[in-house]
């Protein structure tokens, strides 16, 4: 087994996110698809003793590149850390050793691209690899699970729609190959207060009126997917269209956030890039004539689907020039997955585009 592995850490986007009504244990019926991106994290972890008889020790650390923000977080609060001592426990291991996690982050945090949750993925599998583990063994999983609701599609990587709380496997979408930009303020969302400003708007009576709004620029709504009569309502609150519950392909997805309204009231310039992107050259327009400009989960990265490299250059220069942090990437069929020691140098610099 190995000493040390190095294991990529992929960003997510959500192409689809509809945020139903809050259920009594406290969640949200959601259905959700995601898509896995070129940008990513690299994970690094090294196994040696333990300096004394007291089982696994860990060691977390973070360097921020590439204009990503420094967080601040002790090593047992980092969600890396919670990531393998839950997978120690899951599987009985209580050897005397250390486990040191070295993550280098391109992905923002509080921006609604994964990392976090990315990241416990991955330390769940550079630990199985350490530890000789099956990283397909169903425990892996019931332990991300645990982690949060986003750490299972890390795993699988690709496209994938999700339902119950946005947790549980629906479907795989095949991967689609196009090239984003991704824009994000300097400030985060936070997405407890996302949901709490939704759940504000449902008891208002207002979520139903957002829902059928008419848009922003870029700002997709039922209207602009299939007719939203053709979907369902299966009690939980949520409009299941044709296009979002059946769609096998995920360049057919129609982009859709029922929640980037309340994440734009938490935080207003999230509209100011919103309409921006909308406006840029190069920006893709969807079979209906919106630009294909969409808010990430609860944010505060939106992106947009571009349709050549030198757009998606000219974008992320205006943008950054507003001072707006801003990356082009594009979709990726990988999740998390252990990288081939040859090859490492290679798949751990961060390509400029597509």
């Amino acid at each position: 087994m190995p000493k040390t592995v190095r294991v990529f850490s992929p960003a997510k986007v959500n192409l689809h996110l509809e945020i139903g009504r809050r259920r009594p244990d406290g969640y949200h019926d959601a259905y959700s698809i995601m898509h896995a991106l070129t940008l990513h994290d690299i994970v690094t972890m090294s196994l040696g003793e333990a300096p004394e008889a007291s089982g696994l020790a860990v060691e977390t650390s973070a360097t921020c590149l590439g204009g990503v923000e420094a967080l601040d977080v002790a090593t047992e609060d980092n969600i890396a850390t919670k990531a393998v001592r839950a997978l120690a426990r899951e599987f009985g291991r209580a050897a005397d050793e250390k486990l040191v996690i070295a993550i280098e982050k391109r992905i923002p945090h509080a921006a609604g691209l994964g990392g976090g949750s990315s990241n416990a993925a991955a330390a769940l599998m550079g630990a199985c690899a350490l530890w000789g583990l099956p990283s397909a063994d169903a425990r892996v999983e019931r332990v991300a699970a645990s982690l949060g609701a986003d750490v299972p599609f890390f795993l699988r990587g690709g496209c994938v729609a999700l339902s119950g709380r946005g947790d549980a496997f629906d479907h795989e979408l095949v991967p689609m190959r196009r090239g984003l930009v991704v824009v994000r303020p300097d400030a985060g969302v936070s997405t407890a207060e996302a949901y709490r400003a939704f759940d504000e708007a449902a008891d208002a009576g207002a979520a139903e009126e957002e829902a059928a709004s008419a848009p922003g620029p870029g700002m997709q709504t039922k209207a602009s997917m299939d007719d939203a009569s053709s979907g369902t309502r299966d009690g939980s609150g949520l409009r299941l269209g044709v296009q979002a519950a059946y769609v096998t392909n995920a360049a057919d997805v129609a982009l859709f956030n029922n929640l980037a309204q309340a994440s734009e009231r938490v935080l207003p310039e999230l509209s100011e890039i919103r309409a921006w992107l909308a406006a840029q050259p190069g920006v893709g327009i969807s079979a209906t004539g919106a630009p294909e400009v969409l808010l990430s989960g609860s944010g505060s990265a939106t992106f947009a689907i571009v349709d050549d490299i030198a757009s998606a250059l000219a974008i992320v220069s205006a943008a950054k020039l507003k001072g707006w942090w801003a990356r082009s990437c594009a979709c990726s069929s990988a999740g998390v997955r252990v990288m081939p020691e040859e090859r490492s140098s290679n798949l751990g610099a961060q390509k400029r585009a597509w």
